[in-house]
Formats: C-alpha cells, sequence, structure tokens
C-alpha cells in the first residue's frame, strides 16, 4: 500500500473512533448541564488534557512551529509562557470559578459575568465578542486540517475541509462535552507519543543537537538568541501574551474551571496541563528550528510540520503523528464549538423566552446552533487568509482584551462594578483592534506593531485602566453579590 494510502487508513480508523465516542455519550445525555459541562462527571486527567488541548490549537503545530521556524528563538519566550499558562488560569481563576459555579447556576463564562456584574449587559457584550471571534478562530483551525491533507494525502483543499470540518463538528454535536473531554484526552496522549517521535528523529536527521543550531544560525543569523533581530518589547510581550493573559484569550479552555466538583481534582488537572503543555513546547521548538535546517527552501512555513511528517516518517508512524496534529486542530474546534453553542442557548436565546421551556427543546436548539456556527466557519475556511497564526492572535486579542481584567478583578476585587466591566471591555476590545491598525498604516503590516508591542498586551492594559477607575467612580455592588463571590474572604476576616 502506498504512502498516502497508509495514511488514509490510519485517519479513517482514527475518525470512526472519534464518532464512535460521540455517538456513545449522546446515549448518556440526560440535561443541558450534562451536555455542556458534564459537571462531577470528568477526571483530573480528563479536564487537565482537554484544558491544554483546547488551549494549545492547531496553532501550536502549523502556525507556532513556522512562526517559530521563521523567527528561531526569538519566538520561544512565546512557547515558554504557553507552556506556563496552566499555572497562570489554573491558580488566579481555576479554584474561585470552581467554587461559583457550586454556588450559582452556571453553564458558560456569561454566566459568571451576569452573575457577579448583576446585570445582563456585560456579559451579552461578553457573548456576542465570543461568537465574533470564535467563527474565524475555528476557521484557522480547520484550514491547518485541510492544508495537512493536502500535502500528505494529495487530497484537495476543499476535500479535506469538507471531510474533516463534517467529522468534527458532527461529534462535537452529537455527543456534548463528555465526548469533547474523552476525545481531548485520547488526542492528547497521541500528541506525545507522536512528538516524542519526531522530534528527536529530526533533530538527528539536522545532524544532531549542536550541527543543527550551528546551520541554522548560518541561514537565519540573529536567531539564536531569545531577543535576536526582534525589539525586546516585542519578546517581553509574547511572553506575557501566550501565558498571563491566557485567562481571557481562551474563554473555551477557561470553561473546564466549571466542571470539578472539588478543589483535589482541580490540582490533579492543573498537574496533568502543566506537564503536557511542557513537554509538547519543547518538542516543537526542536521541530521548529529543525525544520529550518532541513526545509531551508520551503515557502509556506505553515506547512512546515506536515512536510517534515512526509520526508522523516515511515507512513504508519507517520499516520499517528498526524493525528496528533489533527487530534491538537479537534480538540480546539469541539471546545469553541461547544461554548459558542452554549452562548446562543443560554445567554442570547433562553433569557428572551417568555416561558418554561424543556430540557429537549433546550437541547435541540443547542445543535443546531452549534451546528450553524461549525457551518459558517467551514465556509470562511474556504478562502481564509493565508497566515493561521495571524488568525489566531487576532481572534486572541479580542478575547484576551475585552475579558482578562473583567473576569479577573470579578474574582478577586470586591470594588469592580459592572459599569467598570462593560467600560472596561468594551475600551480593552477598541484598543486592541486599533493598535492592530496602527501598525498596519504604519508599517503595511499587520504582524508588526508600535515599538513591538503586541495588540493583545495594550487591549487589556486599557481595558484594565478604564474598569479600576470607572468602578471607583461608581456605586459598589450590592452586598449580596460581594457576599456569594467573597464568602471565603468575609468569613476569614469575621
Amino acid at each position: 500500500m502506498e504512502a498516502a494510502g497508509q495514511y488514509t487508513l490510519i485517519l479513517g480508523v482514527y475518525f470512526a473512533l472519534m464518532m464512535g465516542l460521540g455517538v456513545w455519550f449522546n446515549s448518556r445525555k440526560r440535561s443541558r448541564t450534562d451536555y455542556f459541562l458534564a459537571r462531577g462527571k470528568l477526571g483530573p486527567g480528563a479536564i487537565g488534557f482537554s484544558y491544554s488541548a483546547t488551549q494549545m490549537s492547531g496553532s501550536s503545530y502549523m502556525g507556532a512551529i513556522g512562526t517559530e521556524r521563521t523567527f528561531g528563538y526569538n519566538f520561544s519566550p512565546a512557547s515558554v509562557s504557553s507552556a506556563a499558562a496552566p499555572w497562570f488560569t489554573y491558580v488566579l481563576v481555576g479554584d474561585r470559578l470552581r467554587r461559583v459555579a457550586s454556588r450559582v447556576r452556571c453553564h458558560t463564562l456569561v454566566d459568571v459575568f451576569d452573575a457577579r456584574y448583576y446585570s445582563k449587559a456585560p456579559g451579552r457584550w461578553a457573548a456576542m465578542i465570543m461568537l465574533l471571534a470564535f467563527i474565524p478562530l475555528i476557521a484557522a483551525q480547520l484550514k491547518a486540517a485541510g492544508n495537512t491533507f493536502e500535502v500528505l494525502l494529495g487530497i484537495p483543499y476543499l476535500v479535506a475541509l469538507g471531510l474533516f470540518g463534517t467529522i468534527v463538528i458532527l461529534y462535537t454535536v452529537i455527543g456534548g462535552m463528555e465526548a469533547v473531554a474523552w476525545t481531548d484526552m485520547i488526542q492528547g496522549s497521541i500528541m506525545i507519543v507522536g512528538f516524542a517521535v519526531l522530534a528527536p528523529t529530526a533533530v538527528i536527521a539536522a545532524g544532531g543537537f549542536s550541527e543543527m543550531h550551528r546551520q541554522y544560525g548560518e541561514i537565519n543569523p540573529g536567531s539564536i538568541g531569545l531577543i535576536g533581530t526582534m525589539p525586546a518589547l516585542w519578546v517581553v510581550s509574547s511572553f506575557l501574551v501566550w501565558g498571563f493573559f491566557q485567562i481571557g484569550g481562551a474563554p473555551a479552555a477557561i470553561t473546564r474551571f466549571l466542571i470539578p466538583e472539588t478543589d483535589s481534582t482541580l490540582k490533579k488537572a492543573m498537574v496533568y496541563s502543566i506537564a503536557f503543555s511542557s513537554f509538547i513546547y519543547v518538542c516543537g521548538t526542536l521541530i521548529a528550528i529543525s525544520s529550518g535546517v532541513l526545509l531551508p527552501t520551503l515557502d509556506r512555513a505553515d506547512l512546515a510540520l506536515p512536510t517534515l511528517i512526509a520526508n522523516l516518517m515511515p507512513p504508519v508512524l507517520g499516520g499517528v503523528i498526524i493525528a496528533a496534529v489533527l487530534g491538537a486542530t479537534m480538540s480546539t474546534i469541539d471546545s469553541i464549538l461547544l461554548l459558542a453553542g452554549s452562548l446562543v442557548v443560554e445567554n442570547l436565546w433562553l433569557p428572551r423566552r417568555n416561558s418554561e421551556t424543556d430540557e429537549a427543546t433546550a437541547l435541540r436548539v443547542a445543535r443546531v446552533s452549534t451546528l450553524t456556527i461549525g457551518g459558517l466557519a467551514l465556509l470562511m475556511a474556504i478562502e481564509p487568509p493565508a497566515a493561521i497564526f495571524w488568525i489566531v492572535t487576532m481572534s486572541f486579542t479580542l478575547m484576551a482584551s475585552g475579558f482578562t481584567f473583567p473576569l479577573l478583578l470579578g474574582l478577586w476585587w470586591p470594588r469592580a462594578t459592572r459599569q467598570g466591566a462593560l467600560v472596561g471591555m468594551l475600551g480593552g476590545v477598541a484598543a486592541g483592534v486599533l493598535w492592530y491598525l496602527a501598525g498596519y498604516v504604519l508599517y503595511g503590516d499587520m504582524n508588526s506593531f508600535i515599538g513591538g508591542v503586541w495588540p493583545a498586551l495594550v487591549g487589556p492594559l486599557v481595558s484594565l485602566a478604564l474598569m479600576v477607575v470607572v468602578s471607583l467612580l461608581t456605586a459598589a455592588p450590592p452586598d449580596d453579590v460581594v457576599e456569594l463571590f467573597f464568602a471565603d474572604e468575609v468569613e476569614a476576616v469575621a
């Protein structure tokens, strides 16, 4: 059997397994809470792997490896901070969100905003910003998968896109959170195996660790150091953006903190997440540098990973590794789709209903909404912008700018008000977008930023300043809200 046929067979078995899990977990659905969160039904391994697989996405394998291949170690602070992202999010947000979820009926982060800011306005704006960012973000993941099929199997991009998109959208619609979390765990395990094989193989093919770096330094001078030719602020910005600002920039991953019922489960999940992310990003850096040596004339950096797999791996092993790459893409798509469906049902549709809605009807609306959003993303992926990483960073900027500090201060600062949250959310998003546009006007490039400062850093900082000022100028939150969110602190003081 030729290489393409072996790839096709392995991936066919893999996708059949994913669909089977979706059907299996569909038979266990009893309520919207089961469908959207599976609260209390997932262990620390499933939660931890699902968090990291969702946070990392196909951009970590296609876009980020391609970008690091171009910039070398100048880009590695972003990888280091991405590996540390679980620490930031679990410690600063995780347990507090878990406790809130035990006191308030929460299916989404928007439910948390509604309860904390005693108004529907911040939550509705949050839902609309998320949905606006989600569709291009899903499209970017679909593009990564389509490109992978195109390189390895020789399947036309549009055919590959339709096959992959249909499979991942259907098993998400059918299975809900349990299917998503368990498939994330399986996909994460495959990612570890795949990268554990590919990274050393690529380094050896490039002449070994020392020779690889010598050659890469000749091909790409200034890229071996952490700063190199990049502005220092660019390096610092990338570290903060891909680490700390995952708090607001990855709401589909943060939603995992609404699932566990105990602090012990959450802490064990954090261990899984940090170990998994650290291993993947170390391997990803080695693969990126080696690809610069082995594929010096590659026209499209986004295709470095699948091209390496095709050149270095026997088809059977290559099929397993490419399943890992597609698994990362699927993990992000399914989580975002599920959160998008829950936003439409829980925060936009149900609040407008004048009468009680039965669970069966709500679940049907959830599935139709999820299917519709997936379909729109599939259409966008037919002719998306060329750079996967740029699409991801733009979507990430919108969410990091809008949600990081409204969420963080809402959980840690009793004085935060609804007016402050709303102004901070909208002002942060506007600042992030304007910073992108200013860079484009000055440099003619959406990847060049004023002073090397990333828009995903500027937007959240503007949001923080606006939120603090407006909150201090407006009336304090009601006592019942403060007690609900800060009961533990009040009891400790008493």
